[in-house]
């Protein structure tokens, strides 16, 4: 847990200090996720989800690139 010595601090200043360490410790990212429920299923699905979408945008930069270089190849280097 994050804390602050606030001998001879203004309040405002020794409050900037504290949250910049809470942020830093990832604790409102934290409750942020546990605020709600989420079954695993449907993390487990997310996950797989994200996965597809990448794969299939890596998928369609490899044959765009494949393309260039037909092109390149067909016209000589141009």
């Amino acid at each position: 847990m994050p804390s602050v010595n606030c001998k001879g601090m203004s309040f405002e200043k020794s409050m900037r200090i504290f949250r910049r360490k809470v942020e830093k410790a990832g604790i409102k990212d934290r409750i942020r996720e546990k605020q709600y429920y989420e079954k695993p299923a449907s993390i487990k699905n997310d996950t797989n989800n994200y996965r597809k979408r990448k794969r299939k945008l890596d998928k369609q930069k490899e044959h765009e690139l494949d393309l260039k270089r037909r092109l390149i190849m067909r016209h000589g280097g141009r």
